[in-house]
């Protein structure tokens, strides 16, 4: 029996700011059958804030897996040491990057424009950030997006990728997370917090960051519009977003009459 079901946000649950009222009724009918929702994203528990509240979700695994939220306060959370952030500031500037850092509550930018975050802003629909007072007033960071070519982000890697959780997502930009982070050590934990099985939950998602989730849950589901990659992974593989994926599958496969 599925107790608990996490839903990757961008081309899964939504495109934009369209959301399928399909997708809305699956929500409320596991809701009223007493199945538990997470959001899991790559983006932060600031910019889940409006959609969480809106669909009644409690609990959101953020920032890629480093942060976990319930109704928006922290439960868990791995963050950068703030000495390496500020060294990836120092050289940021040196070098003319973005550096987009994801906290808990807020997001900050360290430059005050870049055409590269308006044009991710634009295709995917970022909220506005803070800019960065100073280096020396870094908060915890659970996230950075780095707007450079990937060439350039040995910088701040050290070379060495597996020093991190890398996730390039455009050719000129990158989401870095602490070591060991993705979104299955975050799906993991908060099975854990709640005493699941992976067999107890199902996990839906589109994309190369969903494929250790996919590859955790039980019932691992790919949307039609995922990648091929992520379909072979999935255990199954449900219609589009735009043709009401997630309805189906809550139909088929999590809640079968």
């Amino acid at each position: 029996m599925i107790k608990l079901v996490a839903f990757d946000v961008d081309g899964t649950l939504r495109d934009r700011d369209y959301l399928p009222d399909s997708t809305r009724a699956a929500l409320q009918k596991l809701k009223e059958r007493g199945v538990a929702l997470a959001l899991c994203t790559g983006r932060s528990e600031y910019e889940m804030e409006s959609l969480r509240k809106e669909l009644g979700i409690d609990w959101a695994i953020t920032c890629n897996g480093s942060h976990i939220g319930y109704r928006g306060k922290t439960v868990f959370g791995s963050a950068f040491p703030k000495d390496t952030v500020r060294r990836w500031l120092e050289e940021a500037e040196r070098l003319k990057h973005t550096f987009l850092l994801y906290g808990s509550e807020l997001m900050f930018m360290n430059r005050a424009e870049d055409p590269h975050f308006r044009q991710s802003q634009r295709e995917i629909g970022f909220m506005e950030p803070v800019t960065l007072p100073s280096p020396e007033e870094v908060p915890d960071i659970y996230q950075c997006i780095v707007f450079c070519e990937e060439h350039e982000e040995g910088v701040y890697t050290g070379g060495r990728k597996d020093a991190y959780y890398i996730h390039r997502w455009r050719p000129w930009a990158v989401d870095i997370n602490p070591t060991g982070m993705n979104k299955a050590v975050g799906l993991r934990k908060l099975m854990d917090h709640l005493g699941l099985q992976p067999e107890e939950v199902a996990a839906f998602g589109d994309g190369h960051n969903d494929f250790e989730m996919i590859e955790l849950a039980g019932s691992g589901i790919a949307m039609g519009n995922g990648s091929d990659e992520l379909k072979a992974k999935a255990r199954y593989v449900t219609r589009t977003l735009q043709d009401g994926g997630i309805a189906y599958a809550v139909d088929q496969w999590i809640l079968p009459a």
